[in-house]
C-alpha cells in the first residue's frame, strides 16, 4: 500500500531545467524547501503542482528525491503529462483526489484502508466473522469457538516452530451440558493421563493409586528449612508412610507364609488321609487273615481231630488185626481175611496221619501271616496317627499365620488410612497427615462461584476471590488500595492532550475542539504597486500577479533608431530613423 506524505512546510520553487511530456526525473531549484522537512521512502508518495493555474497545470507524485531531483509519475488525479520551462512554479498542494477518498472513506463500510473490496473493517464492539487471519501476540478474552460443518470449528490447530506437515491439535468432545476447564495462574506443563511424566507439588485428596507405584526422591536430604512444607513436619509423613510400607510387606510375607502353611496343612491332611486308608485297608488285611487264621487254625484241629480219629481208628484196626490174628490162628481162612482187612486199615491211618501233618502246617503258616499282617497293621496305624498329628500341627501354625497376616493387615491399612487418633499411640497415619496438609493450604473449590471469578494473593499465604467484571471491555488494573491490590476499570485508549500553534498560525488548546487559524499578521495578505505606470498588479489574494506596466513604445525592429530611456531603465519612445548618405560599415563601430 502506497503511504502519501505530507509538509505544512512545504515552500514551491521552480524547474531548473525544463521537462519533456513524458519525463520521469525533474530537477528544481531547492528540493530541501520543496518537501518542508519530509522523506521520502519506498513505498511513499509526495504530490506536487507544476506550472498551477494555468493552462500547463500537471499534477505529478514524486516517489524519490536526490537533493533536487525528483523521479515523479507523470498525470496524476486525471491531469496529463505536457512539456514544461524552466523556471515554471512547482508546488505541493492538496488536491481532489486527498478529499474525494478521504469522503469516499467516510461513506464506505467496505474496501478501506487497503483492504479488499470485499472486506469490511473490523469494529472493537461490532459482532463480525473474521476469516484468514493472522493474531501476533492477542489478549483474547472469553472467546466461544462454536461447531461448523468440519472439525476445525471446533479444534485449535498449532503448527509450532516448524512449517510442516506435522501440527498438534486442541479439540474438545461434543458436551452435553455447560462445562469450565479452568487453567491456573503458573508456568508449567499439562498433564496427559497416558503419559509418563514427573508431578511436582500436588495434594491428592482421597486418592485411588493401583498398581506398584514408586516414591522416589522423598530422603530428608532434600528437603530444607525454608521449604514451604516444614522439613520435620515431611519427615513425619515420610516415617508413617514407612512405617506404612513395612507393615504392608510384613503383612504380605505373613500372607504368604499362612499361604505356604495352609498348603503344607492340606499336603499333610491328604497324607493322613492315605495313611488312614493304608491304615484301615491294612486292618481289614489283618482282620481277613486274623480270620484265615482262625479258619487255618479250625481246620487244623479238624484235622488232628481227624487224625486222631484215624489213630483210633488205626489202633482199633491195629486191635482187630491182632485179634483177627488171634482167630487166624485157629482158621486159615479167617486170618487171611482179617489180614486183608488189616492192611486196608493200617493204609487208611497213614493217610489220615498225613493229611493231619498238611492240616498242621498249613495253620502255621496261616498263624504267620496273621502275625505278619497284624503287625503291619499296627505300623500303619502308627504312621496314621504321626500323620494326624503333624496335620494338626500344621493346621495351627496356619491358623496363627492367618491371624498374624490379618493383625498386619489392619495394622498396615490403619497407618495408610486412619483419619482419628493415632495408629501406634504417638504417630498418625499417611492420610491423617494429608488431609491436614490439604486442609491448611490448598485452595477451595467452593470458593469460587461463578464464570470468570479470579484466585488473588491478598497477602503470605492468604488469597481472596475477584469477580469478573459487570461490563464488557473493562481490564484489570492495579490499584494498592483494593484489598486484592487489583480493580476492574474502563480501557482508555488514549487521546490528544494539547496543540500548539507554530509559525504562521493561530489557535490550539488542550481540550475538546481545537481550532488553528493562519496568522494574518505573519503572511502577505495584500500586494499593491507603488507606480501603476511602472509596474501592474491583478490575480487574487492567495495568487497575486505582478506584471510591468506598458511604457507606450510599439513592439518593432527599428534601425537607425532614436531610443529614449527614463530613470527606472524603461525604454518610453523609439522610432527608426533616416539614412543621410553614409554608408554604414560596421568594421569602423568595431574598431577595424
Amino acid at each position: 500500500m502506497t503511504t502519501r506524505k505530507y509538509s505544512s512546510r512545504s515552500q514551491q520553487t521552480t524547474l531548473s531545467a525544463a521537462l519533456t511530456s513524458s519525463g520521469t526525473s525533474a530537477t528544481v531549484v531547492s528540493g530541501t524547501s520543496l518537501l518542508g522537512g519530509i522523506t521520502i521512502s519506498a513505498g511513499e508518495t509526495f504530490t506536487v503542482v507544476i506550472d498551477p493555474d494555468t493552462a500547463l497545470e500537471e499534477i505529478v507524485d514524486v516517489t524519490a528525491v536526490a537533493t533536487n531531483t525528483l523521479t515523479i509519475t507523470r498525470g496524476i488525479d486525471g491531469s496529463s503529462g505536457v512539456a514544461h520551462s524552466a523556471g515554471a512554479v512547482v508546488r505541493h498542494m492538496a488536491i481532489g483526489r486527498d478529499y474525494r477518498e478521504s469522503n469516499q472513506h467516510i461513506e464506505a463500510s467496505s474496501g478501506v484502508h487497503g483492504i479488499a473490496s470485499t472486506s469490511s473493517v473490523v469494529g472493537t464492539n461490532s459482532t463480525q466473522t473474521l476469516t484468514n487471519k493472522t493474531l501476533t501476540s492477542p489478549v483474547i478474552t472469553s472467546p466461544t469457538i462454536t461447531a461448523g460443518t468440519s472439525a476445525e470449528f471446533t479444534s485449535i490447530v498449532f503448527e509450532g516452530a516448524t512449517a510442516d506437515a506435522f501440527e498438534t491439535t486442541l479439540t474438545v468432545t461434543d458436551p452435553t451440558a455447560d462445562r469450565t476447564i479452568t487453567i491456573p495462574d503458573v508456568t508449567g506443563t499439562v498433564v496427559i493421563d497416558g503419559a509418563t511424566q514427573t508431578l511436582t507439588n500436588k495434594t491428592l485428596t482421597s486418592p485411588t493409586i493401583s498398581g506398584s507405584p514408586v516414591i522416589t526422591g522423598l530422603s530428608s536430604a532434600g528437603m530444607i528449612s525454608s521449604s514451604a512444607t516444614p522439613k520435620d513436619y515431611v519427615d513425619s509423613i515420610l516415617g508413617s508412610a514407612t512405617a506404612a510400607s513395612t507393615s504392608a510387606a510384613s503383612a504380605a510375607t505373613s500372607a504368604t507364609s499362612a499361604a505356604t502353611s495352609a498348603s503344607s496343612a492340606a499336603t499333610s491332611a491328604s497324607s493322613a488321609q492315605t495313611s488312614a486308608t493304608s491304615s484301615a485297608t491294612s486292618a481289614t488285611a489283618a482282620a481277613t487273615s486274623a480270620t484265615s487264621s482262625a479258619t487255618s487254625a479250625t481246620a487244623a484241629a479238624t484235622s488232628a481231630t481227624s487224625a486222631a480219629a484215624s489213630a483210633t481208628a488205626a489202633a482199633t484196626s491195629a486191635t482187630s488185626a491182632a485179634a483177627s490174628a488171634t482167630a487166624a490162628a485157629n482158621s486159615v481162612a479167617t486170618i487171611a481175611s482179617y489180614a486183608s482187612a488189616a492192611a486196608t486199615s493200617a493204609t487208611s491211618a497213614a493217610t489220615s496221619a498225613t493229611s493231619a501233618a498238611n492240616s498242621a502246617t498249613a495253620s502255621a503258616s496261616s498263624a504267620s501271616a496273621a502275625a505278619t499282617s497284624a503287625t503291619s497293621s499296627a505300623t500303619s496305624a502308627t504312621a496314621a496317627a504321626t500323620s494326624a498329628s503333624s496335620a494338626a500341627t500344621s493346621a495351627t501354625s496356619a491358623a496363627t499365620s492367618a491371624t498374624s497376616a490379618s493383625n498386619s493387615a489392619t495394622s498396615a491399612q490403619e497407618w495408610a488410612t486412619k483419619t482419628t487418633g493415632t495408629v501406634d499411640g504417638s504417630e498418625y497415619s499417611a492420610k491423617y497427615y494429608a488431609q491436614q496438609s490439604n486442609a491448611a493450604n490448598a485452595v477451595n473449590k467452593t470458593d469460587i462461584q461463578a464464570k470468570g471469578d479470579l484466585i488473588v494473593g491478598t497477602a503470605n499465604d492468604a488469597y481472596a476471590i475477584l469477580t469478573v467484571a459487570t461490563t464488557a471491555g473493562y481490564i484489570l488494573s492495579v490499584d494498592s488500595a483494593e484489598a486484592t491490590g487489583l480493580k476492574w476499570i474502563a480501557a482508555n485508549p488514549g487521546d490528544i492532550t494539547s496543540v500548539t500553534a507554530g509559525t504562521g498560525l493561530t489557535g490550539g488548546g488542550t481540550s475538546g475542539a481545537v481550532t488553528l487559524a493562519i496568522d494574518t499578521s505573519s503572511v502577505v495578505t495584500s500586494v499593491t504597486s507603488g507606480n501603476t505606470t511602472r509596474v501592474s498588479v491583478g490575480g487574487t489574494v492567495t495568487a497575486p500577479t505582478i506584471d510591468l506596466a506598458t511604457s507606450g513604445v510599439t513592439a518593432n525592429t527599428y534601425t537607425l533608431s532614436t531610443i529614449t530611456v527614463d530613470a527606472y531603465g524603461r525604454i518610453t519612445s523609439a522610432s527608426t530613423g533616416a539614412a543621410s548618405g553614409e554608408t554604414f560599415n560596421p568594421l569602423l563601430l568595431m574598431g577595424a
